[in-house]
């Protein structure tokens, strides 16, 4: 008879859950300081466990410690999000350049992740959405087969998860989301790579647009390089969503 495994979950790793939704669903917005002390007598727990809890954060990107504000809610400069895009392009079209004989099991996960994306979108969850979107993308960073380069990608695209649930909530056709991973999955799957890849590009390029026009709505700092490079994402867009 096998040994079922229990996990047992921290008291810090539910409190990085209960402020994890708070930052994701909006409640606490970018650049909001977080105080210790307060949050740790709200949630009833010891300080000790709230700064565990917001270490645990801090390497998932969604907060960040400053010499001078302390810790708070990540926010991300147009600059920030074309330098991650970047990393994306780098690393998730190499991705796909490796994935010449990709692993049953890999493929499984990649196809479950995209039915819950899609699953998450038909019901407007945006905060699923986006964390199935990421996921997919994710195994696309296995195709190296560098655990290094997965974790570095992992806590790259960390910080960019509260910008891409606003900028979803305000798609108005959530439908249109879907296609692009769809293809993706079927290209790479038929090992059609180099369209795959031309896809991928298309797709992260049109990201990175729909992000910057949101951030810069919010009037987010711009720089002479990220105002060239949204001009250029703009062609993009016009001919990808997702």
């Amino acid at each position: 008879m096998e040994r079922s495994q229990i996990y047992r979950v921290s008291v810090a790793d539910q409190v990085a859950g209960v402020l994890r939704q708070r930052v994701l669903s909006g409640e606490l917005r970018p650049g909001t300081s977080l105080q210790e002390i307060p949050l740790a007598e709200s949630l009833g727990v010891s300080r000790n466990t709230m700064r565990e809890a917001m270490r645990i954060l801090s390497l998932e990107g969604l907060l960040k410690r400053s010499i001078h504000r302390g810790i708070a809610v990540a926010q991300l400069s147009l600059r920030d999000v074309q330098e991650i895009y970047h990393v994306r392009r780098v690393l998730e079209i190499s991705a796909l350049e490796a994935a010449k004989a990709p692993a049953p099991e890999l493929l499984r996960e990649l196809f479950a992740a995209l039915e819950q994306y899609e699953e998450a979108v038909e019901v407007r969850d945006w905060i699923s959405a986006v964390n199935h979107d990421l996921h997919f993308h994710s195994l696309l960073i296995r195709f190296l087969g560098n655990k290094r380069l997965e974790s570095f990608y992992q806590k790259t695209i960390g910080e960019l998860r509260v910008g891409m649930v606003l900028v979803d909530q305000r798609h108005d056709h959530p439908g249109i989301l879907i296609p692009v991973h769809r293809k993706l999955y079927q290209l790479l799957t038929a090992g059609k790579l180099k369209q795959c890849a031309k896809i991928l590009l298309q797709h992260l390029d049109d990201s990175e647009s729909r992000l910057s026009k949101v951030m810069n709505d919010h009037g987010a700092t711009r720089t002479p390089e990220s105002s060239a490079r949204s001009k250029t994402n703009g062609k993009a867009a016009a001919r990808v969503h997702d």
